[in-house]
């Protein structure tokens, strides 16, 4: 099977030096996720090193 790896690229300045974070600063314990996330929890964020400019 062969795997397909795509970069993430800035959107605004074309820099390949990317990174990934998930905005939430902690997670919520699975038995409890249901009574405290707004379904927000799992998406991701990314910020260019080279410009700033952030994005999800």
């Amino acid at each position: 099977m062969a795997r397909i790896v795509v970069a993430e690229v800035c959107p605004g300045c074309g820099s390949l030096d990317v990174r990934a974070t998930e905005p939430r600063w902690f997670r919520v314990d699975l038995d409890r996720r249901g009574d405290l996330d707004q379904g927000w929890i799992d998406s991701l964020e990314f910020a260019c090193r080279d410009c700033h400019l952030v994005w999800d």
